[in-house]
């Protein structure tokens, strides 16, 4: 686009409207300028050229007469795109504050822009590596850009008003052009150069005006010719390659537009029968109407880069998606998704393993895609017992009672006790947790209720608020809530009760507004039963209880869990460790009596410890049974021993040759015909 400002003249010559012909003309021939222009009252309302100002002095040879001047000008804008209009004969050029820049005259003005239009044409040829050569009515060469002299290897000024047809060779007549006939891939040839290029007419008011030669070099045609087959076989191969996978591609414009879809369709989320009842929807259209969630496009032309998330679909399919946008003159011109139906859990080992080998980005991808995580929380799980238990904690997080959550040490009660509190109004205030497992007889009431100064001996002289104080408006988490005191878990009743509480040596009361959630690995209930444990306290925290079930009855998690700790551990010591299927077998396959706290260990250990990035079999099996010796001696009965002792000399050959053959447990117990748990305590009770 070309602007006012690029063609007109600056410092226009201005007379006032009573200005006599002998003023005009002292101005012009001070100036030399073509033109001044005629102002009244700060405004120009006309001109007077040399020509108009000659024709008046021959009329009248009285140089005292006012000036005669022409209207036909126009004010235009220094920003706006030229545009030319009947019978305006000057432009004046004003900017924003309708201030005077410039002006030019309309023959001038169509002048420069045919100049500015040739050099816009020269760059770009110049850049495509394209020759040009325009001749006029008569043949005569009227331009020639830098590329066709370069390709030539002839200057302008040689070629510059020679009859074209005496220089080039070419079978066609050069009057068949200007007849009007264009020739497209025409062979032709000039000092000694062989070229092929199209010939066209120029076209002015329906006359024929000249031709136009747009050439190469045949030898640069030919080779990119040869890259065009290239790239066309290219396409081909990807096309096949991307039909053969189980990704879906879809190019979709700033817009939200679909423009393409190919790869594998993802018929069961798209709801259709073809990808071209896809393509020319709206993503936006289709966001606003559920379809799906979240728009991975907005997400990528905000971020202004790469991203990639987890789309779930109104009909409960849910796609691993990567958003890739593409630039062009620093702008997004479309955005490219790639994206795999991760729906069956059952498939995702393997395309994890796959993915994993090809590159570090999509490994890191999916097992984030493996970890259903919301918020601020870090639930990270697959199996349907702790869908179960989630959605439950999602239900009880905006309400205020108290809730008790029970399971075996290790299985991640602090981590669900944090995602009650993110979840829940209160999670902008604080979330203050206590085990009280942990807190001595002495000092617990003191730490819980807080003190004035002077409470007791050692006491900070300005006072201290317990947790519960600052908590308030907050949560508060008790662990191992079975360890507090009869004479505690009365005053904890108490405030359960009355919602407040009175400081270690205070008289006044603080009210209290907290939520309070409780956790133990024991049975609260038998505790009760021994005299342990308060029953009114009980029924008081067994509001909402939930229970978190084991590791070994969700062996599901395993997996995601694993991933999920390889990648903290990755980027804590700044690794690049990844496990091979085989390793994450034996993973699935041990009984984990430490439940996640135990996996979370043994992952970290194994980043640390292992040699190789890649994480072998071998290598969760030095770890998982560390302190135990590999079997691998024969057994040969040279005499009679106790039949007991035969027998467990057997089952550890059996066991041993079990492992380095297959590598899991739970192949070997299924070769064995018995438990996978079973064949965890023979190696545990065996290997000693």
């Amino acid at each position: 686009m070309f602007t006012w400002r690029q063609i007109l003249q600056s410092d226009p010559v201005k007379v006032p409207i009573e200005s006599t012909i002998e003023e005009v003309l002292n101005q012009i021939t001070k100036t030399h300028a073509e033109l001044v222009l005629i102002v009244k009252d700060g405004r120009v309302v006309g001109y007077v050229d040399q020509q108009s100002l000659l024709q008046q002095i021959q009329i009248s040879f009285n140089l005292q007469r006012p000036i005669e001047y022409s209207q036909d000008i126009l004010q235009v804008p220094l920003e706006h795109e030229i545009e030319f209009y009947h019978n305006i004969s000057v432009y004046i050029g004003v900017n924003e504050h309708d201030e005077i820049e410039g002006y030019c005259t309309d023959q001038r003005a169509r002048q420069r822009m045919h100049e500015l239009r040739l050099a816009h044409i020269n760059q770009l040829s110049a850049g495509a590596g394209i020759g040009m050569i325009t001749t006029n009515s008569f043949l005569e060469i009227t331009f020639v850009n830098e590329m066709a002299e370069k390709i030539l290897g002839l200057s302008s000024a040689f070629l510059l008003n020679r009859n074209y047809s005496t220089l080039i060779e070419m079978k066609p007549s050069l009057e068949d052009v200007l007849a009007g006939k264009s020739l497209i891939s025409e062979s032709s040839y000039l000092n000694f150069k062989d070229m092929i290029g199209n010939f066209s007419p120029l076209i002015v008011n329906g006359e024929c005006t000249g031709l136009i030669h747009i050439f190469f070099l045949r030898e640069h045609w030919e080779e990119a010719a040869k890259e065009l087959e290239f790239v066309r076989d290219l396409s081909e191969d990807l096309q096949a390659i991307y039909s053969s996978s189980h990704e879906q591609i879809m190019v979709v414009n700033p817009q939200g537009t679909i423009m393409r879809l190919t790869g594998t369709f993802l018929k069961d989320y798209w709801d259709l029968d073809h990808p071209n009842e896809v393509t020319g929807l709206n993503v936006f259209d289709l966001e606003k109407k559920g379809f799906f969630h979240p728009n991975i496009v907005e997400m990528c032309i905000k971020k202004g880069s790469k991203l990639s998330c987890i789309q779930e679909g109104k009909n409960g399919k849910r796609l691993w998606s990567v958003a890739t946008p593409v630039f062009y003159e620093g702008q997004i011109s479309k955005i490219i998704i790639i994206s795999r139906d991760i729906t069956e859990v059952n498939k995702l080992r393997e395309e994890l393993m796959k993915v994993q080998q090809e590159s570090k980005g999509y490994k890191q991808a999916l097992e984030k895609m493996k970890n259903s995580s919301t918020k601020k929380s870090r639930l990270v799980y697959q199996s349907q017992v702790m869908g179960r238990v989630v959605e439950e904690i999602r239900m009880v997080a905006d309400v205020d009672s108290t809730i008790l959550i029970h399971g075996e040490s290790g299985v991640g009660k602090e981590v669900i006790a944090n995602a009650i509190h993110e979840w829940s109004t209160r999670h902008t205030k604080r979330f203050v947790q206590v085990n009280c497992g942990a807190i001595p007889e002495q000092l617990m009431e003191s730490e819980l209720f807080g003190y004035e100064k002077g409470a007791f001996t050692g006491a900070d002289s300005k006072g201290k608020p317990g947790y519960f104080e600052m908590a308030n408006q907050g949560s508060i988490f008790l662990d191992e809530i079975s360890e507090l005191p009869l004479n505690m878990q009365v005053k904890l009743l108490r405030i359960i009760q009355e919602r407040e509480i009175t400081r270690v040596g205070g008289t006044k009361t603080i009210p209290l507004n907290v939520r309070i959630i409780a956790a133990t690995n024991r049975d609260l209930w038998d505790l009760v039963q021994e005299g342990k444990f308060r029953e009114d306290l009980y029924y008081r925290l067994h509001v909402i209880p939930i229970y978190i079930p084991p590791l070994r009855e969700r062996k599901e998690d395993i997996m995601p869990l694993s991933l999920h700790f390889l990648q903290h551990y990755n980027q804590m010591y700044q690794k690049d460790k990844h496990f091979f299927s085989e390793a994450l077998d034996v993973l699935e396959s041990h009984t984990w009596q430490g439940n996640v706290r135990e996996l979370q260990n043994v992952t970290e250990r194994l980043v640390v410890t292992s040699r190789e990035n890649g994480i072998h079999r071998d290598d969760v099996l030095s770890i998982i049974y560390a302190n135990q010796r590999q079997i691998t001696e024969p057994v040969v009965t040279l005499g009679l021993m106790p039949l007991k002792q035969a027998i467990e000399e057997v089952e550890m050959r059996l066991i041993t040759l079990g492992l380095k053959k297959y590598g899991t447990a739970a192949k070997v117990s299924e070769v064995l015909r018995v438990s996978p748990a079973t064949i965890s305590r023979r190696i545990k009770k065996l290997l000693k």
